[in-house]
Order: C-alpha cells, then sequence, then structure tokens
C-alpha cells in the first residue's frame, strides 16, 4: 500500500514556488555535492513539496505545524528515511533562509528526540540535530556521532598513514587546523604521547597560550611510520622541522588540513554541502573544526566508544587540553541529560 503511495506521489508534477524552489536547491546541490546525496535529498525535498503543494502550503511560509504533520505522516517509513526526510527539510530551510527565500525555518525546533517521537532510533537523528544547530553556521556548536568519525578514519585516501594521522590527531587532541599546522617535531614527547601546542587564540603571555594535548597508544604506529619512514620521503622533509608537510611546502598548510577532512568525509559518505558563505562558497557540514567539536562533545558527554559509563572527562580539563579562556566556552558542548547528572550525583555526590 505504501508502495502505491509513493509511486503517486513520485509521478505528482510540482509547480509555481514548489517547483522552482526544488528546482534551485537541487541545481545547487548539484554544483557542489556527490551523485548519491543529490539524489537523496532531491527526493526528500520532492516529497515535502508534495506535502505543502497538495495541501495549500507555501514553502516560503511553511509552519512548524506542517513540518510535524509531514513527519507523522512517514513515521510508518524506516528509521533512517524519517531522519533522511527531517533533515532535508531543515537543511534546506538554512538554504533558503541564507537567500531570503523564507524568513524562519519551520523545522528548527521538531527534533526525532521529542517526546511524539522517542520510538524513533535515537541515533539516527544525531545528524538532524547538527544540521538543525547550524542556523548561524560561523558560529554553531556542530558535532557528528562517533560511528561517522570512524567512517572518516577509514577513507584516508592517499597518503594513506599521513592522512590518517591528520586526522585521527585533530579528533583525540581537539586541535585547531591551524595548531596542528604549526607542530613542530620537537613539540612531540613520543614517550609521554604529549604534544605542545601554541594557541591560535590566545597571546604570549597569556595562561593558556602554551597547552598540551595528548594521544593514545593506539597512533604510535601511524607516528612511527610517519615520521621515521614516510615523511623521510619528501622533498621537503630536509628543510622542514614541521611534523606535517607536503611535497611542495615544508609546512603543511592549515587549509590543506581542512582539505583533507572535507574530502575523505565525502569519501566516506558523511559530507555534505550546508548552505554558501557571502562569496559564494560551499559550507560543508564536516571541517577539521568538526572534528575539533565532536570531541569536544564526545568527551563532555562521554558519548564514545572508549567511554563505557559514559562519564566524560571533566569540564575543567576538557577546557584547559581545548585551549579555553572561559569555561561557559566548554559548557556550549555540554548536553543537559539529567538522567546522566542525576546518575552521577547518586553513584559519586557527597555522603
Amino acid at each position: 500500500m505504501s508502495n502505491s503511495k509513493e509511486s503517486e506521489a513520485d509521478s505528482e508534477v510540482l509547480t509555481g514556488v514548489h517547483k522552482e524552489l526544488h528546482e534551485k536547491y537541487c541545481a545547487f546541490l548539484k554544483r557542489s555535492g556527490k551523485a548519491t546525496t543529490l539524489q537523496t535529498r532531491r527526493s526528500c525535498l520532492r516529497q515535502w513539496m508534495i506535502h505543502c503543494q497538495e495541501r495549500g502550503v507555501d514553502p516560503t511560509t511553511a509552519k512548524e505545524s506542517d513540518v510535524r504533520e509531514f513527519v507523522d505522516l512517514n513515521l510508518h517509513k524506516a528509521d533512517t528515511m524519517v531522519a533522511s526526510l527531517l533533515s532535508t527539510v531543515s537543511v534546506f530551510y538554512i538554504w533558503a533562509c541564507n537567500r531570503d527565500y523564507c524568513e524562519r525555518n519551520p523545522a528548527e525546533n521538531v527534533s526525532l528526540d521529542d517526546t511524539d517521537y522517542n520510538h524513533i532510533d535515537p541515533q539516527t537523528s544525531q545528524k538532524v540535530k547538527v544540521l538543525q544547530q547550524r542556523g548561524d553556521t560561523d558560529d554553531a556548536v556542530v558535532a557528528i556521532p562517533p560511528e561517522d568519525v570512524q567512517k572518516i578514519f577509514e577513507h584516508p585516501g592517499s597518503p594513506a598513514i599521513r592522512n590518517e594521522l591528520v586526522m585521527r590527531l585533530l579528533y583525540q587532541t581537539g586541535v585547531r587546523s591551524v595548531e596542528l599546522a604549526n607542530v613542530r617535531i620537537s613539540d612531540i614527547d613520543f614517550g609521554k604521547r604529549e604534544i605542545r601546542i601554541t594557541s591560535a587564540k590566545a597571546d604570549p603571555g597569556d595562561e593558556n597560550y602554551i597547552r598540551y594535548v595528548y594521544y593514545h597508544e593506539n597512533l604510535d604506529y601511524l607516528m612511527r611510520e610517519w615520521v621515521q619512514k614516510q615523511r623521510q620521503s619528501y622533498t621537503t622533509a630536509a628543510d622542514s622541522e614541521y611534523l606535517f608537510l607536503t611535497q611542495q611546502k615544508p609546512q603543511m598548510r592549515p587549509s590543506y588540513i581542512s582539505r583533507i577532512v572535507k574530502e575523505q568525509a565525502k569519501e566516506a559518505g558523511v559530507n555534505e554541502p550546508i548552505s554558501e558563505d557571502a562569496n559564494g562558497n560551499t559550507r560543508w557540514l564536516v571541517t577539521a573544526h568538526t572534528l575539533r567539536h565532536s570531541m569536544a562533545s564526545h568527551s563532555a558527554n562521554g558519548t564514545h566508544p572508549a567511554d563505557p559509563d559514559g562519564s566524560g572527562i571533566p569540564v575543567h580539563m576538557l577546557a584547559k587540553v581545548l585551549g579555553h579562556r572561559k569555561l561557559d566556552t566548554t559548557m556550549k558542548y555540554v548536553s543537559t541529560d539529567w538522567e546522566q547528572i542525576g546518575k552521577v550525583f547518586r553513584e559519586r555526590g557527597p555522603r
């Protein structure tokens, strides 16, 4: 029965503003995204536009209630499809609002974590929440699920050893791309697995100008292979004191580091274009800074596999490693999970 309804929806002809916005958004995706992303977004957005058209709803003035009705009518579908439909609507409106096609995102406050939808696998909604938080794409705290981070590591590209080490260090240490680019081999204590970082956001003399970050022993092999072997084969190695370099430059640029993450996230199938900035440059869901945000979020909330009891890293320690001058900055990464808070206080609170 559902297949019949979906076939009828596919044959529905979009007209007017519904057709115009659908075509414009798909054209944007075609210029900057992968074919698989385009196909999924096109199909999901078409279903939303058909929903609006059949009900006489102008998509530029759609309300939150319209989005909730759309989700409700699709709850019979697989969890992943429901998540894709909602994320498509949300990210479409971010794109549309940035171009003044509409004034607000009607999907902004609709989450699959809502009580109404708590039978949906919550893991499928994490990407939706990420997209919804990108109304201000410059300052939003954006984290991706731990399993998506691992998918990126599994698609390092070439040279594999160097690229995987770049990406894993970004995630394990939470450093900014410019800070990683500035790491010298002399900054690394291989025995302690400790790296001395010169902050990109502090001035000399500031308390947090110099800080230390730490990596796991599972990077020992990559470190050894890169520093002792592969790095030495680069023509620029003899004149370079930096950990990361290219065949053309003795120091890898921050933009090069960001490009590695962006491209490999696309290869892993977890990246997609979100919007454009004022200069027409595409903004992507996953960048080098996304790995920093993800490390902070996963560490603060204890949501990565290496933290099975979900206790997380104490926020004051995390702030030091991230180089935050104010604890309030680090607190942005902490979710208000009262169940977890209650669990911790019952187990560890004063007696």
